[in-house]
């Protein structure tokens, strides 16, 4: 009996070398079959072409005080940050030439720009143009023509003055493409200043709001020109949320639209509000502090990168 399992165990050991010697000899002679399921598939890789990008630009900044840079003496506003952030993030030597002045309105830009061939030059030569306009206008407009708290009067008022901007800003904007047709033009919004301490002076905001509308759609209908809507984010400050709004309301005031249209009702109110909106600089309540400013850099960069045509070698 026990040679009987001796002979079965070596039947077993033989038959198990035999099937193992088979597969692999099998294997060495065709050594691709047993991969023939798995097998990858090979695909044509795309030529991409890239076009290569400048190693430095011209951007000429127009505007007003915003694009001074009023707040941030130190960095120069978003002029002087956006510089350092191409610099940084695009390695780009960047030249930039700053032709804000406080207090400017559309009409009053354009005349500079009459004016000073040498800035006629610089934005001929300019690869991006940044504006800020608008803000000025409007506060001329609420200043010296709001009297009344006649809601419909007010309205029809600030209408036809945007009617007026409209024509004005065309103008600007036909001259900086005449000048030069090829730069990208990227146009910043406006903002509530004091929306912090007066959240319930609802005509002031629905005005900004209109007056954002007129520019957007005024530039839209100029090529490579880009409108930035920096609004809601400059105006509100750190009040982000709704539960942080409706507590603002709250505890405001209920201040008139018609006691706020001179700069010295406007900063009276503010001292006895006393809120403050960590976008704004405290120095007079109004002009993006650095902060702020990093608000209209951030915005910038991401619409430069998303449009980049100058960027890009011809």
């Amino acid at each position: 009996m026990s040679k009987i399992k001796e002979t079965i165990k070596v039947v077993l050991v033989v038959a198990v070398l035999a099937v193992a010697v088979f597969f692999g000899v099998n294997y060495l002679m065709n050594p691709h079959d047993e991969a023939t399921t798995t097998k990858p598939t090979t695909t044509k890789k795309a030529t991409q072409k890239t076009t290569p990008h400048k190693s430095s630009i011209n951007l000429v900044a127009v505007g007003d005080s915003l694009t001074e840079g009023v707040g941030d003496e130190s960095e120069g506003g978003y002029v002087g940050q956006i510089k350092q952030t191409l610099a940084k993030k695009q390695d780009l030597t960047v030249k930039t030439t700053n032709a804000g002045k406080s207090g400017d309105r559309s009409d009053q830009i354009l005349a500079r720009i009459n004016k000073s061939k040498a800035l006629q030059q610089k934005i001929a030569k300019a690869d991006v143009l940044t504006v800020t306009v608008g803000g000025n206008d409007l506060l001329q407009t609420l200043e010296g023509s709001i009297t009344s708290n006649n809601t419909a009067k007010n309205n029809a008022t600030v209408a036809k003055a945007q009617t007026l901007y409209a024509t004005k800003l065309t103008k600007l904007f036909n001259k900086l493409q005449s000048l030069n047709g090829s730069a990208s033009i990227f146009v910043f919004s406006i903002y509530n200043p004091i929306y912090v301490n007066f959240p319930n002076v609802t005509s002031i905001t629905h005005y900004i709001s209109q007056w954002n509308d007129q520019t957007q759609t005024t530039v839209s209908q100029y090529k490579h020109t880009y409108f930035m809507d920096i609004n809601w984010t400059m105006s509100h400050g750190q009040y982000k949320t709704a539960a942080q709004i409706r507590k603002l309301k709250r505890a405001a005031s209920a201040t008139t639209l018609t006691s706020l249209t001179s700069a010295k009702a406007i900063n009276g109110a503010l001292a006895t509000e006393n809120k403050t909106n960590d976008l704004i600089s405290t120095s007079d309540n109004f002009h993006p502090n650095k902060r702020g400013y990093r608000v209209f850099t951030s915005k910038l960069y991401q619409t430069m990168m998303t449009h980049d045509a100058w960027l890009l070698k011809k």
